[in-house]
């Protein structure tokens, strides 16, 4: 009986501390996303379109500044550069040798506007825990949709590391029904980036596009 009751206090000392909730791994995404100046990291994007059904998968290489700097580099299958720089976006087309320019549409970038802005996570988005470590294959799961909008129409789906609530992965479901996802990986974080990352110079002979 004695070994008994001692099994059950082990067992309930071991499993005393409460799991994370939501307003845990808000807070913890937060902190993480505070702290982050610098990143670069490989990445794996794939578009599932909601019309069509079909999926179209791409890679390559991504690297940010808070606030207000990302580049995208695809690698694979074809060559293109993504940049946003404040609220400017240059795409680059490397074998159309096209570079267009325009302005960020923020309905339509839930995922760089909460890398790369300044938006408080709890002030934009309305944030719900959908996965744990557990149930999500090692992660956790936290949907943001913004706030205003109607539920639903846009979000994204974050997946966070354990402890340190670094974004592994996204997931953005847009109104028109198409699911794009991002694995990161090989990340370096407030490491330094290479010198002009975020100043790109088309080569001679680019048409440039003017997107209102």
């Amino acid at each position: 009986m004695r070994s008994l009751f001692f099994a059950v206090l082990l067992a309930a000392a071991s499993g005393g501390a409460p799991a994370p909730d939501r307003n845990h791994v808000v807070a913890g995404l937060q902190a993480w996303l505070d702290g982050t100046t610098r990143l670069e990291a490989t990445f794996r994007q794939s578009l599932i379109s909601g019309a069509l059904g079909t999926t179209t998968a791409e890679s390559g290489r991504m690297y940010l500044e808070r606030p207000g700097h990302l580049r995208w580099d695809y690698l694979d299958p074809e060559r293109k550069s993504a940049l946003l720089v404040g609220d400017r976006t240059e795409l680059y087309l490397e074998e159309d040798r096209q570079l267009i320019r325009g302005r960020l549409d923020p309905g339509g970038a839930l995922f760089p506007r909460l890398l790369a802005g300044r938006d408080r996570v709890e002030q934009a988005f309305d944030a719900r825990l959908v996965g744990t470590p557990e149930s999500s294959g090692g992660t956790f799961k936290l949907r943001l949709v913004p706030r205003g909008e109607a539920e639903g129409l846009s979000a994204v789906t974050l997946m966070l590391r354990p402890g340190t609530y670094a974004i592994e992965g996204a997931e953005i479901l847009d109104e028109t029904g198409n699911r794009t996802t991002y694995k990161l990986g090989s990340v370096r974080r407030n490491g330094r980036l290479p010198d002009g990352i975020f100043a790109f110079e088309p080569p001679p002979g680019t048409e440039i596009v003017d997107q209102p």
